[in-house]
């Protein structure tokens, strides 16, 4: 990542605004029968009682509070995120879940954290966002023998019927499409990690309102005013026909260190 494309993330990641107006297109249209948030945590079963884990990347640390009452007791949380606006917002989000944990700001290719020393590293559709030439070997480093990654992304083919129209209005295009998705993602992780397994969870939106795909659509980096308001015409021609439904693909990823 150069400093331009570093410069930017920070700008959209600055607070949790543009990431919640994203979040909250899924909260409330997703046909799914399980919640995502809990969907993923159901993937942690086999962890110690008294496990060290750390988030990279952590957001809004929406994943602990949609799951603050399955934390074992003896579980360490440390959560990191590279955007101090991005810590507080999970610091406060933490606070009001109840969840005890160690917030704090770090990038994930350089972690102040002593080798061999947590027992699960979690990074949740992030990994398209940073160097991983140099982050994966440093979420290795900090794993204890035996430790786990579990890492989200998306598939190349998730939500591809709203990406159809933002191609037609904007130059948007998803990071995990061209970086780090399920499909390329295990022959990256076997570079560094043993036992790569897939989970990937199918679902769908059934959006029949407009404003929260324009909200959706103004969130995204790199989309003018502009091309908003070309978007939200196109939006608005194709809800005519009925409920705009969009096909999801995310998955998880389980590596081993070696």
């Amino acid at each position: 990542m150069n400093d331009a494309e570093r410069a930017a993330l920070a700008e959209q990641y600055a607070d949790a605004d543009n990431l919640d107006a994203r979040i909250r297109l899924h909260e409330r249209y997703d046909t799914a029968d399980r919640d995502w948030w809990r969907w993923v945590f159901d993937h942690y079963e086999g962890l110690p009682d008294g496990a060290d884990l750390l988030e990279v990347g952590c957001g809004t640390g929406y994943l602990w509070r949609d799951n603050a009452d399955r934390i074992p007791d003896g579980w360490g949380l440390l959560l990191t995120d590279f955007s101090a606006g991005m810590a507080d917002d999970a610091r406060a989000t933490l606070a009001e879940a109840g969840v005890d944990a160690a917030v704090g700001v770090a990038a994930a290719e350089s972690l102040p954290l002593p080798d061999d020393s947590v027992d699960a590293v979690v990074a949740n559709h992030m990994l398209y966002h940073v160097d991983r030439d140099a982050a994966l070997p440093e979420l290795h480093r900090v794993l204890r023998p035996g430790g786990r990654l579990f890492a989200t992304t998306n598939s190349e083919a998730n939500m591809l019927e709203l990406r159809e129209l933002l191609r037609a209005a904007t130059t948007y295009e998803p990071a995990s499409v061209e970086e780090f998705s399920l499909e390329g993602g295990a022959d990256e992780l076997g570079r560094h990690f043993a036992e790569v397994r897939r989970s990937e969870r199918g679902s769908a939106l059934h959006v029949p309102d407009l404003e929260p795909l324009v909200a959706y659509a103004a969130s995204l980096p790199g989309v003018t005013d502009e091309q908003v308001a070309e978007f939200g015409a196109l939006a608005d021609d194709r809800l005519a026909d009925g409920p705009l439904e969009i096909r999801k693909s995310m998955g998880l990823f389980i590596a081993r260190t070696r």
